[in-house]
């Protein structure tokens, strides 16, 4: 035990928090990756209050829902349903991330501490 510091958790103790932060994990279904942004919209008449030169007053503020992948950035019209299930997956997205954070820790002092009684995966 020469390797392990004072300040090290136990291998059992390790592995039940990465096993409890891997079920939450496999519990959020509606992950979405992006933001929801509250925005003004300029529409397609010529003559509009949207389009003034001076003093221009968009339509909305509309809700939208933006995603950014490797290739683009898509933005969709969100409705008052669509608002509240794309709310839930940003917030599921960010708990995700932390867990997933949480997970590679663990996985890090298991590494550091316990690489001599590594478990078997």
């Amino acid at each position: 035990m020469s390797d392990m510091g004072t300040n090290t958790v136990n291998l059992k103790e390790l592995l039940n928090k990465r096993e409890a932060l891997v079920k939450r994990l496999g519990s959020l279904k509606h992950i979405l990756r992006g933001s929801v942004v509250r925005q003004g919209n300029v529409c397609g008449k010529t003559v509009c209050r949207c389009k003034r030169k001076t003093n221009p007053i968009p339509h909305g503020p509309y809700n939208y829902l933006s995603n950014r992948s490797r290739k683009s950035i898509n933005t969709i019209f969100l409705t008052e349903r669509k608002l509240s299930y794309a709310k839930k997956g940003v917030r599921e997205y960010g708990e995700a991330i932390d867990i997933i954070y949480g997970i590679a820790e663990i996985n890090f002092k298991i590494l550091r501490y316990h690489h001599a009684r590594l478990p078997d995966e």
